[in-house]
């Protein structure tokens, strides 16, 4: 562990960081603007005026914030920070500077042979991806489970009013519980095929400088930058935090017997 290099990594800090945070106001806010739709069918206009109004006033509100914010994030902060992490990948596999916030010790592969190196990166990326998403695919699969089944139990109450039923299905079927899980297991396969036929394309190639190999390459890095974007998903920091000292560890004994 004392010889491993210091890890720099101003791209994470200063572009990610604000995404994340971003991101979390946005979930606190779904929260609230659902419990503000509930309770909008739960007060009487006519027994508690000001309170309905209140209620209404901070739900539009509300509902406005949210907008923007997601907005900010699919249109400002995700493409921000997906597009520096990509020059940084790039400059470091082609040793051409695109962008002067670059890593250091974040890639940990000593190929020169720039598509070799860009391979290894990218198998490094799927990797620790695919295993980040999967531990991220288990709370979202409680979370969905254990409210779609509230959802359930609601609609089979025959004493649940529907508008409320309505309400609650409007939260379960939205972006932040059904879709976001749907969402990740599909990134998260999307990782472990890429992942996969890296694996297979090094081990079968004799010769990295035949175009063949270059091309598959470059399909892989598209494919990995492409599904980041339908997925719309940010890798939990978190979680990432809490598996890498065991991937790090695996991934030498990758490397190793790929001869990478």
């Amino acid at each position: 562990m004392a010889n491993q290099p210091i890890k720099i990594d101003p791209i994470r800090k200063r572009y990610y960081r604000p995404l994340e945070v971003a991101e979390s106001y946005s979930n606190w806010l779904f929260y609230l603007v659902a419990a503000l739709s509930i309770s909008a069918l739960v007060v009487e206009r006519a027994i508690y005026p000001r309170l309905y109004d209140l209620v209404q006033g901070a739900f539009v509100v509300g509902v406005l914030a949210l907008f923007f914010i997601g907005l900010g994030i699919r249109l400002y902060w995700t493409p921000r920070a997906e597009d520096k992490r990509r020059q940084d990948l790039l400059s470091n596999s082609f040793v051409v500077p695109l962008t002067h916030e670059q890593t250091s010790g974040y890639y940990n592969n000593d190929q020169t042979n720039p598509f070799r190196r860009l391979c290894a990166s990218l198998l490094e990326n799927s990797f620790f991806s695919k295993n980040v998403s999967l531990r991220m695919a288990h709370g979202e699969r409680i979370r969905m489970t254990v409210y779609t089944l509230i959802w359930i139990v609601a609609l089979l109450n025959r004493a649940t009013d529907l508008a409320l039923a309505a309400a609650m299905a409007q939260v379960v079927f939205s972006e932040q519980i059904i879709s976001k899980w749907i969402r990740l297991e599909c990134l998260r396969m999307r990782f472990e095929r890429i992942y996969d036929g890296l694996y297979r394309l090094v081990q079968t190639t004799t010769n990295f400088d035949k175009e063949e190999f270059r091309v598959c390459v470059l399909e892989a890095f598209g494919e990995y930058e492409t599904g980041k974007g339908y997925g719309g998903i940010t890798l939990s920091a978190k979680v990432f935090e809490q598996l890498n000292p065991t991937l790090s560890d695996e991934w030498p004994k990758i490397k190793h017997a790929l001869n990478l």
